[in-house]
């Protein structure tokens, strides 16, 4: 089977808008996604309506939990998180009833044939597993979660592929926020990023988008901390 995988959207149209048109060129035989689909974007509502009219599986996501279960600012000491949470809180008062039911309907974890998807790691969507994982924890999880041959996660926003013991850990990355490190900064670069596995293969792909038009979103739409959010950004 053909599987076109990817995640981490949030709420960025022209991303999702780019990956789809590339994917339908690969000629998937299912797609799936892992989820974050509307926080953080100017688009929340089209995401989520763009991803419903796929009729995939999906995961559920730690910022569509958030966007299920308001919570209050709490500081935690990370760079810009005031800014934000803000973000996510304009986003979340834009989602219609009808967005709030397909978030419902997003799954902690999907199975099929020998694949284990989830968003962060099986036990958390919040948990974030990748290269620096130890090999204990990874034992760990598969004991409590079942030993398909690939488990699939995002949130970490980061591509992986990660064999350990006859099995694989795979992330396609993110497809509305990759970012990268330029020079003393991380910024948000307009690469939307996804994946084909097919049987033993695995392709990661990546895919331009015009990064003028999500900040004309952010302005047109008028987020907050529109000024910083779009100075974030940078063309790939």
């Amino acid at each position: 089977m053909r599987l076109a995988v990817f995640g981490d959207i949030h709420g960025n149209l022209p991303a999702f808008e780019a990956v789809l048109n590339d994917i339908r060129g690969q000629s998937p035989d299912a797609l799936l996604c892992l989820g974050d689909v509307a926080a953080s974007g100017a688009w929340p509502h089209e995401c989520i309506q763009l991803l419903a009219t796929l009729k995939c599986s999906v995961v559920l996501g730690n910022a569509d939990e958030d966007m299920l279960k308001p919570r209050p600012f709490e500081p935690r000491g990370f760079p810009d998180e005031r800014q934000i949470y803000d973000l996510d809180e304009w986003g979340r008062e834009r989602l219609t009833a009808a967005d709030l039911k397909h978030l419902r309907g997003y799954r902690d974890a999907v199975e099929f044939h020998s694949l284990l998807a989830f968003h962060g790691s099986p036990q958390s969507c919040r948990e974030s597993i990748g290269t620096a994982t130890p090999e204990e924890r990874l034992s760990e999880l598969r004991s409590m979660f079942g030993t398909q041959a690939v488990w699939m996660g995002g949130h970490t926003h980061q591509p992986l592929l990660r064999s350990l013991d006859g099995w694989r850990l795979l992330n396609p990355g993110s497809v509305g926020l990759a970012f990268e490190k330029r020079g003393e900064r991380y910024v948000n670069v307009s690469r939307a990023e996804y994946l084909i596995l097919d049987g033993d293969n695995t392709e990661f792909r990546r895919v331009r988008y015009d990064v003028k038009a999500v900040e004309a979103g952010i302005r047109e739409r008028k987020m907050p901390h529109a000024e910083w959010w779009t100075g974030e950004w940078v063309q790939a």
